[in-house]
């Protein structure tokens, strides 16, 4: 009986030290696990812009955190009731964790010379696809903040009257000569809102 006590005694501190590295880990490793992913299984030459949204990170992190809070909670049920069967409830609640990942992985967009491609979070490894020749126009919104005028992101407006939103940041910024090819290559006009912003 002793042995097993001192079993299920190293057990618990193992559980709880693994849940804080967990906890700790979830700050910072989602970062650097999704872009190794992602970079494995989707990108190519052919992508000449890839970037991965926030909400690809923000659902890595919780299924991160899932998994040590479940094994923390698993740790207080078990010191307050000594539950025999509840290491398998608490294994089947960790798999809850999976389609975090999953989502949070297939969450992307990219450029290439065809169009703009998103595989958006509402759907697991499902593209959407839009030809450059599928738009009509395409706008620059700018906005304005402490009279700095800054990028926000591009507005494209498909033959079919669909809008499309690509968020600038530094990386758009960076192929910002490439995008404007590629929409003078396909006769597209390129329009702004500054003339708006200082009326």
């Amino acid at each position: 009986m002793a042995r097993l006590t001192f079993n299920s005694e190293s057990t618990s501190k193992i559980l709880f030290v693994s849940a804080i590295i967990m906890l700790i880990s979830s700050l910072f490793m989602p970062f650097v696990l999704v872009f190794i992913i992602q970079d494995y299984l989707y990108l190519s030459s052919e992508k000449w812009f890839y970037d991965t949204p926030a909400t690809a990170y923000v659902l890595f992190i919780i299924g991160m955190l899932w998994i040590p809070i479940m094994m923390l909670i698993h740790l207080f049920i078990q010191w307050k009731f000594e539950l025999r069967c509840y290491k398998w409830i608490t294994i089947l609640l960790m798999t809850l964790s999976i389609p975090f990942f999953m989502f949070g992985i297939s969450n992307y967009y990219y450029l290439d010379d065809k169009g703009i491609h998103f595989n958006d979070v509402k759907t697991f490894n499902t593209i959407t696809s839009y030809e450059w020749a599928d738009f009509k126009n395409a706008k620059e919104v700018y906005t304005k903040s402490n009279n700095v005028t800054v990028m926000d992101h591009y507005e494209f407006e498909t033959k079919k009257g669909e809008i499309i939103d690509l968020p600038s940041n530094h990386k758009v910024s960076s192929y910002k000569l490439r995008i404007l090819e590629k929409l003078e290559e396909h006769g597209i006009e390129i329009t702004n809102n500054l003339a708006d912003l200082y009326e």
